[in-house]
């Protein structure tokens, strides 16, 4: 297993397959043409946040990581890790002032593309967080219909009562 750990600035990137190295860049840099083009046509991300379905094709998977730019902020790509054809780029972001933290596992096809992309996001509250935003984002860019700006609103709740017990009853349980 080769691990490229540190900080974004520290990563050795060179140590990087080409679609890998060009993708962390790009996803650094909210470079959606670049990271579309590091994309088998046969993609598939597998949500973070649900079963019920995944984006397929370069062009879903891209409506994903642009609703999601635009409420994420201080994007870190703090590590890559490898084994085989599966990558794991660990990155921190905020959303809204919280940490949100984030696995990315790549797996890359033969020609070195990345075939499936399965997101991790942690803590949960903020990920319900991004739940609760994306949805008519995904809507505006004809990725998913009207019920998914309405998950999106059902999750704010949620989303609120987690942040609650987060920042104000877990502190106290140590």
């Amino acid at each position: 297993m080769n691990a490229v750990p540190g900080s974004a600035a520290k990563l050795d990137l060179d140590r990087l397959p080409p679609h890998v190295r060009a993708w962390v860049t790009a996803d650094r840099n909210q470079d959606l043409t670049v990271m579309k083009e590091q994309l088998s046509p046969s993609v598939v991300l597998i949500s973070p946040l649900t079963d019920a379905f995944t984006f397929d094709g370069p062009d879903e998977v891209m409506a994903v990581f642009e609703s999601a730019f635009e409420l994420l902020s201080d994007i870190e790509i703090a590590g890559v890790t490898c084994a085989d054809q599966d990558w794991v780029i660990y990155g921190t972001n905020t959303i809204g002032g919280e940490n949100l933290e984030e696995i990315q596992w790549l797996r890359l096809d033969d020609a070195g593309r990345i075939e499936r992309i399965t997101l991790f996001i942690r803590p949960a509250p903020a990920a319900i967080t991004l739940l609760s935003r994306i949805g008519p984002r995904l809507k505006k860019r004809g990725v998913m219909g009207g019920a998914a700006a309405f998950a999106s609103g059902a999750a704010r709740p949620l989303a609120l009562a987690l942040r609650v017990t987060e920042g104000r009853v877990m502190p106290r349980l140590r």
